[in-house]
């Protein structure tokens, strides 16, 4: 018995045989070619093709998984269409290579541009450009035949070094226990589509793979491990797990259209953190109560240039009506250092966590500032928006951004254009100097919200992601409760509500706290809505009392 470990990236267990996956796309043959025209038209007709079976795929996906999941195979479309993909390959042929050459190098060189920026969604991009191209190359080289064998009576755990979303979506669900990779990451769009399909997934395991073939195997996607060849004991142990876990998942699907309150009747609003219009169908699939914050900084990064006013608008107005009877939050752009966001002044900081970032550069670049708010309000129209102001350390901050408010709210009026005048705007505390101030600052706006992340690592001098302070990172400490139940009473003595995002808004343990705390809202991934909305349903007024005492909360947090 032998047990590796990797990143689990889909939760669940799956019992059964190792089918390691090839794929067939070898070599990328390279050589000199003498007619670039037929070159050309070979591509192009192949590029049609591809763009064909793509179209193919996706509508197999819809049936599968929801349209928001299935886009990708659009986006890989959208890949094959780019100017700047065609460009390249295009030049590749001018300069005498063959397309499989010119394809393979283009998508290297995109792929790499995705890689180098400072943004794991952005670098989990990547692989959407290579399996794009891949599915162009396998009909350049005219391989389309199976890359894997699956007797229908005999689900398999299928290994591999790396899965692509077109991949992931070719097996059929019935016939799968699990995924395993040597690479991958949790961004990517085929962690993504297991994790939709409900597929345990474990990625980044680094031993090979390929030798496993046939083997017996337990895959535990909570953990992030794998066990070959396990003995009878384990076996059985794993199967009461496996049984334990289906239980719990129809558990948390029965809190499906409950409220979130607790036994006692104290209600709590549970609230989407989403970065993509993609991500609205998982939002609503795990019965969010609305979108607690949008962060749009995902609309300006890995492009050359900024979005404009209408695309902006589009994407904004997409979300409210999506939601048109629930509380929207936009988080204002909260970019930095080696987002790729190139055509902003941005320059490369060794430390970005405490550099420009946030409400700063959209206090130093004002157009950028006006033109996000003009989409915004023009937006407001479709549904119940609320704007949210990032990184924000001082007063005068927050009174600039009022004014260029009133500014942009002016000139739409001139020009006839409509917007909601019930558009409420708050404040991310994120720093220890906002937090400080949250009674002042709840004074100027309607809501706070409190990012237990950046707060916690401003608060304690450590960077959450550096592996090395893991035994000094304590999101729990003292130091960053009292600032949280500060704000918290600054928020309900002016009579205005207080959110909480970030880990400890996803954390169980912390449930109990924040209903002590009498927070009004926690906003979380999807994936953890449910699992939240039952922690709270099964908090007692008791629970509350004990917690309270815990902490005699009138000296504790003095």
């Amino acid at each position: 018995m032998k047990e590796l470990f990797g990143k689990g990236v889909s939760n669940g267990i799956g019992i059964g045989k190792i089918m390691f996956f090839k794929n067939t796309l070898l070599d990328i043959p390279d050589y000199e070619i003498d007619n670039i025209e037929s070159e050309l038209d070979r591509y192009h007709s192949s590029m049609e093709l591809a763009k064909t079976q793509l179209g193919e795929i996706y509508d197999n996906a819809c049936k599968r998984v929801t349209k928001d999941e299935s886009v990708i195979f659009k986006t890989h479309i959208m890949i094959l269409e780019d100017s700047k993909f065609v460009s390249l390959v295009e030049t590749g042929i001018g300069k005498h290579k063959n397309a499989e050459a010119a394809v393979y190098d283009a998508s290297i060189k995109l792929a790499n541009m995705f890689k180098s920026i400072d943004d794991d969604y952005f670098r989990a991009r990547c692989n959407d450009i290579i399996d794009a191209s891949h599915i162009l190359l396998h009909i350049l080289q005219k391989k389309n035949e199976p890359t894997y064998q699956i007797d229908e009576n005999d689900p398999v755990i299928v290994a591999a070094t790396d899965l692509f979303p077109s991949d992931t979506i070719s097996f059929r669900e019935d016939h799968l226990l699990g995924f395993v990779t040597n690479d991958g990451s949790q961004n990517s769009h085929t962690s993504i589509l297991a994790m939709t399909m409900g597929i345990p997934s474990v990625i980044q395991i680094h031993e090979p793979l390929a030798g496993l073939n046939g083997r017996m195997a337990i895959i535990d996607g909570m953990l992030g491990k794998i066990i070959i060849d396990p003995d009878i004991n384990t076996l059985a142990l794993y199967q009461g797990k496996r049984d334990r876990y289906i239980k719990q998942q129809q558990r948390l699907r029965n809190q499906i259209g409950l409220p979130p309150k607790t036994k006692s009747g104290q209600y709590i609003r549970l609230s989407a953190d989403i970065g993509r219009l993609e991500d609205i169908s998982k939002a609503k699939a795990n019965d969010s109560d609305g979108i607690g914050i949008y962060r749009s900084e995902m609309l300006f990064m890995s492009r050359e240039n900024c979005p404009d006013e209408n695309e902006q608008y589009d994407t904004y107005s997409t979300l409210l009506r999506a939601f048109a009877d629930k509380d929207v939050v936009i988080c204002t752009i909260n970019g930095g250092s080696g987002k790729g966001m190139d055509y902003i002044d941005i320059p490369h900081e060794k430390n970005p966590a405490l550099g420009f970032k946030g409400i700063r550069i959209s206090l130093e670049n004002p157009e950028l500032l006006r033109t996000q708010l003009r989409a915004l309000y023009r937006a407001s129209v479709h549904g119940k928006l609320s704007i949210l102001l990032p990184m924000i350390s001082s007063m005068e901050e927050i009174e600039y951004v009022m004014r260029e408010i009133d500014k942009v709210r002016h000139a739409l009026d001139l020009e006839g254009i409509q917007y909601s005048d019930n558009v409420r705007i708050g404040v991310l505390i994120e720093t220890p100097a906002a937090a400080l101030i949250s009674d002042e600052i709840c004074k100027k706006v309607d809501f706070i919200t409190i990012g237990t992340d950046n707060l916690t690592q401003y608060t304690l001098a450590m960077d959450r992601d550096n592996q090395k302070l893991a035994d000094f990172y304590r999101p729990y400490h003292h130091a960053i409760r009292r600032l949280v139940k500060f704000c918290i009473d600054s928020a309900h003595k002016n009579n205005k509500t207080v959110a909480i995002c970030g880990q400890l808004a996803s954390d169980t343990a912390s449930t109990v706290h924040f209903l002590t705390f009498k927070v009004d809202e926690l906003i979380m991934i999807p994936s953890n809505i449910l699992k939240i909305k039952a922690a709270v349903r099964e908090t007692t007024s008791e629970d509350i009392t004990n917690t309270r005492n815990l902490y005699d909360l009138n000296s504790y947090f003095l």
